[in-house]
């Protein structure tokens, strides 16, 4: 092996999270996320942070809308593409009645072709397994939480798993990459075809 030879290629990836919508509208005080980037076992982390946690929000205008833009920004090193990193969002709410509660995770795949990309995402909330315990969630406004939200991004335990859709999150980022190419992978986005 040659000591010029390419072995590894860097991928970066900068953006936000936008905004969390509640199409029933939000009674909370206030929002904020949590969120963490869950990679494969051949990915390293160069720079940036794996994990943040937003400010508080309160609606505005919109009652249906929280404005977020908590910015991302992260560049890896990897050999080959297996476990192309995902972003796990967690959304609760914060009251002076209930403290914190779960309003949702959303799992977003970041972008992997070069340019900007903008995501909705389906938050999802557990349900509770018992006909009881949906009652105790409805009066106390507190629902199940999981121990490790990065088992989503996993797959492999989620079968399991009774959800419920309670809204969506847009995400926008963008990908850079360096050296794909050269170690044959294709990540130019398509390209599109206009008819007359």
């Amino acid at each position: 092996m040659k000591s010029t030879e390419i072995t590894k290629f860097l991928v970066s990836f900068s953006g936000q999270i936008e905004h969390v919508t509640f199409p029933s509208g939000i009674f909370d005080e206030y929002l904020y996320i949590q969120y963490e980037v869950v990679w494969g076992p051949d990915w390293e982390p160069i720079t940036g942070l794996p994990s943040g946690t937003s400010q508080l929000s309160r609606p505005g205008i919109n009652p249906e809308r929280v404005v977020i833009n908590m910015p991302i920004e992260m560049t890896f090193g990897s050999t080959n593409v297996y476990g192309w990193p995902r972003l796990v969002i967690t959304v609760k709410a914060r009251n002076f009645i209930t403290g914190d509660t779960l309003r949702g995770y959303a799992v977003v795949l970041l972008p992997p072709t070069a340019g900007r990309r903008r995501v909705t995402s389906p938050l999802l909330r557990p349900k509770p397994a018992t006909v009881l315990g949906e009652w105790v969630a409805w009066l106390t406004g507190r629902y199940p939480e999981l121990n490790d939200p990065k088992m989503l991004a996993d797959g492999k335990d989620n079968y399991m798993l009774r959800t419920q859709s309670s809204g969506t999150v847009m995400v926008s980022a963008a990908m850079v990459s360096k050296d794909l190419r050269k170690l044959g992978y294709d990540n130019e986005p398509p390209a599109y075809i206009k008819y007359s």
